[in-house]
């Protein structure tokens, strides 16, 4: 049985973050398989690297979704990869030609215009529940370099509900993406990764620079760069981009 995306919508004034906000749903018994939070302010939302993403008040669209994943914990990746596809998709709708920067940022040019944090929620080893958090710049620009938002590129200004209902409708119709052939969905992240079989410039964890060619994605989401006639694989705190 597929699950409805949306199928119970809950819109917040404001809360410390709509992931937060979900996961406690969960514990307490109560969230519906689909279930979307909405807020038009949240003062801890979490990014990736424990970078925080906040926004200013009704002007853009920030949202958790949680769902039951019919799939393996071994096979995670999936909803990262797909959502970011959904996303690709959805700003197209809005006259948008978007990137998937690795792992799973959008980006217009060289400017970011939302990002995706997912969070597991286990019962023994098997997954039980996935968060899916997101956050897109519809009508305001972050104060940070290299951002930039959809009235921003359009000269349009949207509902932050309407880019919602158009990115679950693109969710609920192609769930079979999500959940069919685990090589056909990676297949498509790669086909769509942002300076994928370009020379790039990486740090390492330990601040070491490098160059190195983006060759795609190892099955557990990892990038794979090719450099110094080698392949290597980092995960998502072990690297990051330079040259951009």
């Amino acid at each position: 049985m597929m699950t409805k995306f949306g199928s119970v919508l809950i819109q917040l004034v404001s809360v410390d973050s709509t992931n937060n906000y979900i996961a406690n749903l969960i514990e307490q018994g109560s969230c519906q398989d689909g279930s979307v939070i909405m807020a038009d302010y949240q003062t801890q939302g979490r990014g990736q690297r424990g970078n925080t993403w906040q926004s200013v008040s009704s002007e853009n669209l920030m949202f958790s979704l949680a769902f039951k994943p019919v799939y393996t914990l071994e096979q995670h990746i999936r909803l990262s990869w797909f959502s970011a596809l959904m996303w690709q998709q959805c700003l197209l709708r809005f006259g948008l030609k978007v990137h998937i920067k690795w792992p799973n940022d959008l980006y217009v040019g060289k400017q970011k215009i939302g990002g995706i944090l997912i969070e597991q929620q286990l019962k023994g080893p098997q997954l039980e529940w996935s968060i899916l958090g997101c956050g897109i710049n519809v009508n305001e620009v972050p104060e940070l370099a290299q951002a930039t938002s959809i009235l921003k590129e359009t000269g349009h200004r949207f509902k932050p509900l309407t880019v919602l209902a158009e990115y679950l409708d693109l969710l609920n119709g192609q769930q079979h993406l999500l959940i069919g052939d685990f090589a056909y969905l990676k297949a498509k992240f790669e086909a769509e990764l942002w300076l994928k079989d370009t020379v790039q410039v990486f740090e390492k964890i330990d601040g070491t620079l490098f160059e190195g060619r983006i060759i795609g994605v190892s099955d557990v989401g990892e990038i794979r760069i090719e450099t110094n006639g080698e392949t290597a694989h980092f995960a998502n705190q072990e690297l990051r981009y330079r040259s951009i």
